[in-house]
């Protein structure tokens, strides 16, 4: 599934915390698969963030306890949306949607104001 790409209007702390989302739930099932990381990289690119940096968050995040696992806020609801687009193509990139990525999607999305029918619209979509 092709994500819709990040709008630009993310300021510094926005584009941090949706790579920290990403990368949790990528981390979520508790393996990386490579089409994950894929994932991640693809939709961090436009961020600017250093490949270094980049790399070293994906392969250290199942060891990194410091890392808050809240859900990212953003500014505004198409952000949000946007993002838990990226993050459901990640959760699913496995073929199978786990129990502890939906239940921090659900967070994620209460967090930013998304309804709830539109996240369980989202996921069944995928599901089919």
């Amino acid at each position: 599934m092709k994500s819709q790409p990040v709008h630009a209007d993310l300021d510094l702390r926005e584009r941090s915390e949706y790579f920290r989302g990403l990368l949790l739930i990528m981390a979520a099932d508790g393996d990386l698969h490579e089409m994950e990381e894929r994932l991640v990289r693809e939709a961090v690119q436009p961020f600017g963030f250093s490949e270094e940096y980049i790399d070293e968050s994906i392969h250290g995040i199942l060891k990194n306890s410091h890392v808050s696992q809240e859900p990212p806020r953003f500014n505004s609801q198409t952000n949000a949306e946007i993002f838990l687009t990226h993050a459901l193509d990640i959760a699913f990139a496995d073929n199978e949607l786990h129990e502890n990525e939906e239940h921090w999607l659900r967070a994620a999305a209460t967090a930013n104001g998304i309804d709830l029918h539109w996240l369980r619209e989202e996921i069944a979509r995928r599901e089919r």
